[in-house]
């Protein structure tokens, strides 16, 4: 399978939970330096969004171990096609959690630059870490993988 990908760029070997841990900080920097005010903050349910959020990314990271599966999306091959709960429901469960988890934090911040940085981290996975892990499972699994690309859809 190495033959038919090419190797993963440092985008996709960093992991994408630290990019969203950067985007946050970026936002919350950016946001303390340019003085923006929050203007639609709810600390406690921001934080209850958070913790969905880690919920459904921690379940999609569950049903990887009891796949015995690899994690790391610049992972050369997977062992198994992982299609149980959550990912009869959706592709990415473990950016979909994230991402909830990152407009969680947002609301609990209260400014836009938080909203930004949940944007920035759906359009990154989106642009680099999806497109570079379905080549590689699709080069791996074939029409498994196609076939499972038909019935499940990339988000929710």
């Amino acid at each position: 399978m190495s033959e038919n990908l090419p190797r993963p760029s440092i985008w996709v070997i960093i992991p994408p939970p630290l990019w969203a841990l950067l985007f946050i900080l970026a936002a919350w920097i950016g946001g303390r330096a340019l003085g923006l005010e929050p203007f639609f903050r709810h600390v406690a349910m921001g934080w209850i969004i958070f913790f969905a959020g880690f919920l459904v990314s921690a379940s999609g990271r569950l049903a990887f171990a009891r796949a015995g599966t690899e994690v790391a999306p610049a992972s050369m091959k997977n062992s198994s096609l992982v299609v149980a709960f959550p990912f009869s429901v959706t592709r990415n469960p473990m950016y979909l959690g994230i991402l909830i988890g990152m407009i969680g934090l947002a609301i609990a911040i209260g400014t836009i630059a938080g909203i930004v940085a949940a944007l920035v981290f759906f359009l990154f996975v989106n642009a680099v870490s999806i497109p570079y892990e379905e080549k590689k499972m699709e080069a791996q699994f074939g029409d498994d993988y196609r076939g499972y690309k038909k019935r499940v859809r990339r988000w929710i």
